[in-house]
């Protein structure tokens, strides 16, 4: 049976997409999200599910019982209000409703759910929030010297640059490699990493690219880039797609052989 995959939406609190598109109306509100992570799980072999975000997380107990993975998608920049700074110049769009929905939704499910996670670029950083870390807000301001990480008007599956793997991580063993090219689409990054994650991808400059999981035996794998749009160009990108969703299928196979309490009685 293909696992379940929750994606989480991006949220917009301006009307500019509807009224572009001809579909809204003026100071609507909208949560969206991109093909390519519908895409890339479903070429993978799973059944993806958009999470909107709600104003009460208990919202999503019944659909959250259900999953068996969970993929925090990118988007806007995260308040640094929740890592305990102010802002500095070069901070980009924030969606407060969006960072308080997921940050509850990130330590719920690595606190008291056992699903297999993947972060990817914002979903990197939120993981990273979420546990007690910290982000660069600007990398041209406050990282000058490193490379550009911002490149919006390259082609989306275009490798900008190279990442070194650490040998022995999850992401090792997915790509059979010490080292792999990727896109670049981020203007802020991990500095401080949180609790119970290492850093297993990074690229030259020693930017932060890929962290996992300390806890061994469990699936929690996040990436700074953005593979699900290199996945459809980039044949070996959808190793990741296919690691997670797998680690996903066998915590299901695991959850499914669980004997309920109806069932012991």
């Amino acid at each position: 049976m293909k696992p379940l995959i929750g994606i989480c939406a991006n949220y917009l609190s301006d009307d500019t997409v509807g009224l572009a598109a001809g579909i809204g109306a003026k100071n609507q509100e909208w949560q969206l999200l991109a093909d390519d992570y519908i895409v890339a799980i479903e070429r993978a072999g799973g059944v993806p599910v958009i999470l909107p975000i709600t104003t009460e997380l208990e919202t999503l107990t019944p659909l959250l019982q259900k999953l068996d993975g969970i993929l925090f998608s990118g988007g806007s920049d995260i308040d640094p209000y929740f890592y305990g700074e102010y802002p500095k110049f070069g901070l980009g769009a924030i969606e407060p409703k969006r960072d308080f929905h997921e940050i509850r939704l990130a330590r719920k499910v690595l606190s008291d759910m056992n699903i297999p996670v993947l972060g990817i670029c914002r979903g990197m950083q939120l993981l990273t929030v979420a546990t007690g870390g910290k982000l660069y807000q600007d990398l041209s301001s406050q990282k000058p010297e490193g490379i550009n990480h911002s490149v919006p008007k390259s082609i989306r599956h275009h490798a900008s640059h190279p990442v070194r793997i650490e040998n022995g991580s999850i992401l090792h063993n997915t790509f059979q490699n010490d080292e792999l090219r990727i896109n670049s689409f981020h203007h802020q990054a991990v500095k401080e990493l949180g609790k119970g994650f290492k850093v297993t991808m990074t690229a030259p400059d020693r930017i932060i690219e890929g962290i996992e999981w300390e806890e061994p035996n469990r699936f929690v794998v996040a990436v700074q880039w953005h593979p699900e749009m290199m996945e459809g160009q980039v044949d070996t990108v959808r190793l990741i797609f296919n690691a997670f969703v797998e680690a996903s299928k066998m915590n299901a196979q695991v959850i499914g052989l669980v004997p309920s309490e109806e069932t012991i009685a």
